[in-house]
């Protein structure tokens, strides 16, 4: 491996670079289903329209939803889109019922005594702790949002701030619906007001989930605002589903990017063996046989691939473990991580690689004559 240290460092390069692209495409994938895999089993069901996300559910609906058996809290989720201050990158912001919003999202955890205060304020806030960190926040300053899909502006107070799992939004903003809603009635004349959005609900403990969501969508059946219910496991499969045939797209350039790695490596290991015939003679000719070639000239190989795949896909999982770049993608990707599932796959890609693109130079060299070898000028 010392032998040509340049080529040698390139070929790690190429396998390291390469399997560091690969990493990112597959943890836009591995993400989704990471997220949910937490949701699976959960007693919380989304309601919304029919129609999609830009139809709103009216408020009313939330109500007739608690009146189901098996109900137990319920919750408008309505999103209101504003801006603050100058920034461009938009961020989740929810118009919710304060007194419901802890028992149905009861996995944020809130300090009691910020809870309260939210509570009691009825132009407070809640935030997630990193959007208190990267805007410099605290508990009782001013966070004023500009409206723009509502013709009305919101001058909050950050009232608590709350702590999540790494596969939940910490950078959404949690307001009361009724200040929305009371702005939409004063200064817009009650124009887009009674939205709800969609209703987030929470179900007793051993309720029939099936059950409850087909009352709740046979109570809207015939009325100008027909309902889907789902659960949240289903309701965050949406969105990789937006991704369209995207799925196979990456699974695909992922192999090629395999196979072009297994060339690239194969053709170093050739040109490397090239240079060596006479020594490879050599050795065999003093008593080494033609398994021990083989084994030397293939863990060469596995070698070289092995930390081009350290350095790719563990060196991809550690960068983006210290590194958050959520920030940067315009509220696309509220959280971003490689899994380590995902950085095991790239592991053992490296490993295949190392194998069988070293596999035929090696057999090449095992079967290589000690005459024929030593005749070879290069």
């Amino acid at each position: 491996m010392r032998r040509n240290k340049l080529r040698t460092l390139l070929t790690i390069g190429s396998i390291g670079i390469s399997l560091f692209l690969m990493m990112l495409m597959l943890s836009f994938l591995s993400i989704n289903g990471a997220v949910s895999d937490t949701l699976k089993g959960s007693n919380r069901l989304i309601s919304m329209s029919s129609q999609g996300f830009a139809v709103p559910v009216p408020i009313r609906f939330v109500e007739a939803c608690k009146q189901i058996p098996g109900v137990k809290y319920a919750s408008p989720l309505s999103w209101y889109g504003g801006s603050y201050k100058e920034e461009k990158m938009p961020f989740a912001q929810f118009g919710i019922d304060a007194e419901t919003f802890p028992q149905i999202l009861y996995d944020l955890k809130i300090p009691p005594d910020q809870l309260k205060a939210f509570q009691e304020d009825a132009q407070g806030c809640v935030i997630g702790y990193k959007m208190a960190r990267e805007r410099g926040l605290n508990i009782g300053d001013p966070l004023p949002l500009k409206g723009a899909i509502y013709p009305v502006d919101l001058d909050l107070t950050v009232r608590a701030i709350y702590d999540c799992k790494p596969t939940d939004d910490a950078r959404a903003l949690y307001f009361h619906w009724n200040l929305m809603e009371e702005l939409l009635k004063s200064r817009n004349q009650g124009r887009q007001a009674g939205n709800a959005g969609v209703v987030y609900l929470r179900l007793e403990q051993g309720a029939n989930v099936a059950e409850i969501s087909r009352k709740i969508d046979a109570m809207s059946l015939n009325s100008e605002n027909p309902t889907r219910t789902m659960t949240e496991d289903a309701f965050v499969s949406q969105f990789a589903e937006m991704w369209g045939d995207m799925r196979s797209m990456i699974t695909a350039v992922g192999f090629a990017v395999v196979v072009s790695l297994i060339f690239v490596s194969g053709n170093a290991m050739a040109m490397a063996l090239r240079e060596r015939t006479t020594e490879i003679a050599v050795l065999k000719a003093i008593g080494f046989t033609n398994g021990k070639i083989l084994g030397m000239v293939l863990s060469e190989c596995v070698i070289v691939a092995s930390i081009g795949g350290i350095v790719g896909a563990l060196g991809c999982k550690l960068l983006f473990d210290v590194f958050d770049i959520s920030p940067y993608t315009a509220g696309a990707l509220p959280f971003f991580f490689v899994p380590w599932r995902t950085a095991l796959l790239g592991l053992g890609a490296a490993f295949v690689i190392g194998i069988v693109s070293g596999l035929f130079p090696a057999i090449a060299a095992a079967r290589l004559g000690v005459i024929q070898g030593l005749r070879k000028v290069v």
